[in-house]
């Protein structure tokens, strides 16, 4: 990861502990001022996914991100 990839992880766990994980990666990217894809790509990688709540917004951004990826 990247020292700014390691930065947005702090900013991501320092929100989502307090919160029990209780919370989607567009309460947390709104929360922290990032892009919904770069906090869904940060828990990815931190194995933090499966912490967080989905939504509707969250499910289509992945499969963007998938689309254009591809």
């Amino acid at each position: 990861m990247t020292i700014h990839s390691q930065a947005l992880a702090y900013l991501i766990w320092r929100h989502a502990e307090p919160r029990a994980w209780d919370c989607t990666v567009s309460e947390i990217a709104e929360a922290i001022g990032s892009h919904p894809i770069a906090v869904g790509r940060v828990c990815g990688a931190k194995g933090w996914s499966n912490r967080l709540r989905t939504s509707e917004m969250d499910r289509f951004a992945h499969l963007c991100h998938v689309r254009w990826a591809a």
